[in-house]
């Protein structure tokens, strides 16, 4: 008769099928970054109106939906609110429009609303100027009529010069004709 047991079972398991979970430190709730995090996602579900819809918009970013439940655990105001990750974040804040410059307070006082607002700017300062140097010289169809006009005068004083300076006997050069094609 044999009475056995198994030692594994009042050792424990030795080979787990289960994967380690890695423990992460908690996150600060109270830092500076969590609460622009939340203002972020209040701002973002204000600008849809409703957790749904901003889930809805934030899928194309993310490729998969948030349900309505974490979105109202990360805009709560409850002190014990989730912080959401930086994913969720980035893709709420593109869905709903909302600068992270300027949450963040990166605009200089020099930059005045980011590269696109200076080249905006640029661009209006561009076009002024050339309304101004229109104005003192003439419109710029003007200049090129000008030029074309003082080119065909040059090259008549050309073609008058060469024919007189033609050798005896040798008429001078026909004059050529304008556009693209030989005449037959």
């Amino acid at each position: 008769m044999w009475i056995g047991f198994r030692l594994s079972s009042t050792i424990g398991p030795v080979d787990s099928d289960e994967p380690k979970r890695r423990r992460r430190e908690p996150r600060v709730r109270d830092n500076p970054m969590a609460r622009i995090a939340h203002e972020v996602m209040v701002e973002a579900e204000r600008a849809f109106r409703r957790a749904d819809a901003l889930a809805g918009g934030m899928e194309a970013h993310l490729l998969k939906r948030i349900s309505d439940s974490t979105i109202y655990a990360y805009t709560n105001d409850r002190p014990d609110r989730n912080v959401p990750p930086g994913d969720v974040l980035l893709a709420a804040a593109l869905a709903a429009g909302i600068s992270l410059d300027e949450k963040l307070g990166v605009l200089r006082e020099g930059r005045g609303g980011g590269v696109r607002a200076q080249i905006a700017e640029m661009r209006e300062e561009l076009a002024s100027l050339r309304a101004e140097v229109s104005v003192l010289r003439g419109s710029p169809a003007d200049d090129a009529a000008a030029a074309r006009a003082e080119r065909a005068a040059r090259r008549r004083e050309q073609v008058r010069r060469s024919g007189s300076a033609a050798p005896a006997g040798q008429s001078p050069p026909a004059p050529r004709r304008a556009g693209r094609g030989m005449a037959p």
